[in-house]
């Protein structure tokens, strides 16, 4: 069953009697479809799935999707006309991130008393025609084996960004998106959860919820406001997704509700993060999370994330306690608990702090800093991308910058940038983690005092090798294509002239790396041991002076 979710209507009388009509003659359809000689093609054995709304006919190297002719409290599909613009709209809207899927559509027509796929006869009925994958490859299905890996989880992130960077910006109706709109959702699903499972939801989560989206009501209309609300997938989770060779399609987006595709790309986004924490992969979520913001410099989505994922949950929630109806399994009823504890998490600020990368060009820092975000969770600035960004949503060029970007007045601009970038982070409730040289004690004393008046810790870390080393980098990085980092062995030669050494209060908040050392170290948690306490022992000084 799909992860979307609609407030219940009702259907006139009428309609309930054209659907028991489209029902009787749909039938003879549906056991047509499960022979063979009904496809223009071989077959084989064919498979049958059927959610609420559609039956889909695996058939050898081909899948057709069937729309069911059901009045439901979200569509009505009771009408030919109804199936055959659905079936259209799901084509033309899935293109845009599965064109390798998405075959066209076809027609089922009647010959006397038998139907087929096919062109010459009476139009019957219509459906969507796919190339079949192998479903080992789906996100769900890898995630499961512990197979998706972060190879998987970038391309995502790079395919996803592009996506939402070119999709539609004008909404059909200007309620999409809007706060009211955003909250009612919220509390629909929320008083349809308590309706479909007897039970109340936690009244601390539902507290949150309510108040977050007060608290949010006026960044959810400065994002509909510029533009940030566009035509997106919709229904996003990692049962959407699949490897395809080299590449990741993102196929089943939502194509009969507007309001559920018209949507906050933080939205969109959201799903695929929750869904990966569901499966207790946060770190690639946090990998999923920092990849997207690196490519669309969209800082401004962050403040909403959290109350998106808790939203997406929460349907989830809801879908599978409507699969535990009737089910004597167990297994539906304990993964609606499991999402609305999940929820629950979710609504826990994570502890905040800035953590400072201090090295010079070729110490290691960019990589290791990646890994590190990924284990903590922290949003990760990179000097390097963000000096080439000139606005959000736009590509960052990667052709080298002129000399002047490296002259000291550039320099100081650009650590007012991260400096601003840092704050909005922290502002949003999520720790940052800041990838650049960091070399002058001025670029770092602003980030100190930014720790002190949000009374939160300021750890800089210090990631060094040996100066043989750090050239034979940054000479190997100058020949790599579309790397970020302009610095070469002339730059490196002016750090190490110019650095103005960590004095030794900075040195007390400083956690020292070795760099040479195996790639794969960057990636355990034994290697940051040293940071990882200091942090623990923040966390616990904060909680012993709030309760004081």
């Amino acid at each position: 069953m799909s992860s979307y979710f609609i407030a219940p209507r009702h259907g006139a009388l009428h309609v309930r009697q054209r659907e028991h009509l489209a029902q009787r003659g749909w039938r003879t359809i549906d056991r047509t479809l499960q022979r063979p000689c009904s496809y223009p093609h071989p077959a084989g054995r064919i498979r049958r799935i059927e959610t609420h709304i559609s039956v889909i006919y695996l058939t050898g190297r081909y899948a057709y999707k069937l729309k069911k002719p059901v009045n439901l409290d979200f569509v009505d599909f009771t009408r030919l006309a109804a199936r055959q613009r659905a079936c259209g709209d799901e084509v033309r809207l899935n293109r845009r991130l599965a064109r390798g899927l998405y075959c066209g559509v076809e027609t089922i027509v009647r010959r006397g008393r038998i139907f087929k796929i096919g062109k010459h006869g009476r139009v019957a009925d219509l459906a969507v025609k796919m190339r079949r994958f192998d479903e080992r490859d789906v996100f769900s299905a890898l995630v499961a084996r512990g197979e998706l890996g972060l190879a998987e989880i970038d391309a995502l992130a790079e395919r996803l960004a592009a996506f939402h960077r070119h999709a539609a910006r004008t909404p059909p109706d200007h309620r999409y998106g809007s706060a009211p709109a955003v909250r009612m959702r919220m509390q629909t699903v929320l008083d349809s959860l308590e309706q479909e499972t007897r039970t109340l939801v936690p009244a601390q989560l539902r507290a949150w919820c309510e108040s977050e989206g007060e608290r949010l009501a006026g960044h959810f209309e400065a994002r509909r406001a510029g533009g940030f609300v566009r035509e997106c997938h919709g229904d996003l989770h990692l049962d959407n997704v699949v490897r395809r060779g080299k590449h990741v399609l993102m196929f089943d987006c939502i194509e009969f509700s507007d309001a559920l595709r018209w949507i906050d790309v933080a939205s969109d986004l959201s799903f695929l993060l929750m869904d990966l924490q569901a499966h207790d992969r946060d770190d690639l979520a946090a990998r999923l999370l920092n990849g997207w913001l690196q490519q669309t410099g969209d800082f401004a989505a962050l403040p909403a994330l959290r109350y998106y994922m808790v939203y997406r949950a929460l349907v989830r929630a809801y879908v599978a306690s409507l699969k535990a109806r009737g089910n004597p399994a167990p297994h539906a009823a304990e993964q609606a608990k499991r999402y609305l504890r999940l929820a629950e998490r979710m609504t826990t600020m994570p502890r905040s702090y800035v953590l400072l990368c201090h090295g010079y060009s070729g110490s290691g820092k960019s990589v290791a800093s990646e890994a590190l975000a990924s284990l903590i969770g922290a949003i990760r600035l990179s000097s390097d991308v963000e000096r080439k960004r000139s606005r959000p949503f736009t590509p960052v060029d990667t052709r080298p910058l002129a000399a002047t970007a490296y002259s000291a007045h550039s320099i100081d601009r650009h650590y007012d940038l991260l400096l601003a970038l840092a704050r909005q982070v922290l502002e949003a409730g999520y720790p940052v983690l800041v990838d650049a040289s960091f070399l002058k004690h001025e670029h770092r004393s602003r980030f100190a005092a930014l720790g002190n008046r949000l009374s939160i810790p300021v750890v800089v870390l210090d990631f060094h090798a040996r100066t043989c080393r750090l050239v034979e980098r940054v000479r190997t990085r100058a020949l790599e294509l579309h790397n970020e980092s302009d610095a070469g062995p002339v730059v490196l030669v002016r750090q190490l002239a110019n650095e103005e050494p960590l004095t030794s209060e900075e040195m007390a908040d400083t956690v020292c790396f070795d760099t040479e050392v195996p790639l794969g170290a960057f990636t355990h948690v034994e290697y940051w041991g040293a940071l990882l306490q200091r942090l623990d022992h923040h966390a616990a000084a904060s909680r012993e002076a709030a309760h004081a």
